[in-house]
């Protein structure tokens, strides 16, 4: 395996992330043209109860939603945590 060097590592990987959605596009274009039929999505059936849940669920979920869209919050107020980062101890230099 040829060594190579972080430059030419990264410039490697600056092509390969550019190149990446120009294939996937290429790759796309020739699935789409090919002469087999799109497999047909598939959708879960749901029996009337489980439809009547969701109903329900999606309802409660948008009640939730206005409500707590309706509630502004004040700009002068306090965060709900304040956090601390931990400084690490200075280390000597190896002098003694």
């Amino acid at each position: 395996m040829k060594h190579i060097s972080r430059r030419e590592f990264s410039r490697l990987a600056v092509v390969g992330a550019a190149a990446a959605p120009l294939a996937g596009a290429l790759f796309q274009a020739s699935k789409a043209s090919a002469d087999e039929p799109a497999a047909p999505t598939m959708k879960p059936a749901l029996t009337e109860e489980q439809q009547k849940k969701l109903g329900e669920e999606v309802a409660r979920r948008e009640r939730d939603r206005g409500e707590l869209r309706g509630h502004t919050l004040p700009y002068g107020g306090e965060p709900a945590f304040v956090f601390h980062v931990r400084v690490a101890p200075r280390r000597s230099r190896g002098r003694s």
